[in-house]
């Protein structure tokens, strides 16, 4: 009986499975695929070979960690979107004031950022890097990484969509009314742009 090459690689392929299905201690697990003359293995790109070229394309070289990294062009849009929305956030009006205009307001910031999964829950380091990267020039209250720490000490530590109101933790409505406020209006302001 003969067989062609692509017969006799399909017969190849399928031994590994017949050995791994024998289950005998003294043979490994290891499948090893076997690649005609010009077939294709899909791996990571940088990584995809012709098998059975003569010569294998070169990897690309690492990249040295002391080369500085530009930001993508999405993560950039991202930046500036929450950048701008910040922007917008701070122009909000509520009740003929700006809506933004506690400190303790940053903590709705955070705490959107953080659903959103843009920074972690209670890394504080990180939200203050982060912010530090999309603050605008000009904002209503002036930044303070104390103050967004407080968060984990009221209501406002949970994700924004199991906030409720608690008489016997908040002490009064109207700044718990406010907070929701900001909030719920940063996250709309993000939301239409698509973040």
């Amino acid at each position: 009986m003969e067989f062609n090459d692509d017969e006799i690689v399909a017969l190849l392929n399928r031994l590994p499975e017949k050995l791994h299905q024998a289950d005998s201690n003294n043979q490994g697990s290891t499948v090893i695929n076997i690649y005609g003359k010009g077939s294709l293995h899909v791996d990571h790109v940088d990584n995809q070979n012709f098998y059975g070229d003569a010569c294998p394309k070169a990897k690309k070289e690492k990249r040295n960690e002391d080369t500085p990294t530009l930001p993508l062009s999405s993560e950039l849009s991202t930046l500036e979107a929450i950048k701008q929305s910040i922007i917008l956030l701070m122009e909000e009006r509520y009740e003929d004031k700006l809506l933004f205009n506690r400190q303790a307001h940053w903590q709705a910031i955070y705490r959107i950022l953080v659903d959103k999964g843009y920074c972690r829950e209670s890394d504080f380091d990180g939200f203050d890097a982060f912010i530090r990267r999309v603050m605008p020039e000009e904002v209503n209250k002036p930044y303070k990484k104390e103050s967004v720490k407080q968060i984990s000490k009221t209501d406002f530590a949970l994700p924004f969509d199991r906030w409720h109101y608690d008489p016997q933790t908040s002490t009064t409505r109207k700044p718990y009314d406010r907070m929701v406020a900001v909030t719920g209006r940063f996250k709309e302001i993000l939301e239409q742009k698509g973040l």
